[in-house]
């Protein structure tokens, strides 16, 4: 279950990273039918996870504090991504960080 939530994640930065770059090239959302779906979907995700986070957060070079700061950073760029004022350096610097956690978790936690 835990990769399965790992997978979802995975799924949601791709789709973070293909927003950005539409925001970044112009293109407008609207909120009720495009950001807040999103992120609700992605706040459901972060849910599902947390039920692992005893496990996640015992694992080597991961503690509570890097956890909550990774699962902060995604809350922030699932709505930053869709509008194109968003600083793309802290964008990119929360994606990577982002990114980086849940590919390490998947690597630690491979059944």
């Amino acid at each position: 279950m835990l990769q399965q939530c790992i997978q979802s994640l995975i799924y949601d930065l791709e789709k973070i990273e293909k927003y950005f770059e539409l925001a970044k090239a112009g293109h407008a959302f609207n909120f009720v039918m495009d950001v807040q779906p999103f992120t609700e979907k992605v706040d459901h995700h972060i849910t599902l996870l947390n039920q692992y986070k005893d496990e996640i957060t015992s694992l080597p070079l991961m503690n509570e504090k890097k956890y909550d700061l990774c699962i902060a950073h995604l809350r922030d760029i699932s709505v930053s991504c869709f509008f194109s004022k968003t600083s793309k350096k802290v964008f990119i610097d929360q994606y990577k960080a982002v990114k980086h956690e849940v590919n390490y978790i998947k690597r630690m936690t491979v059944s």
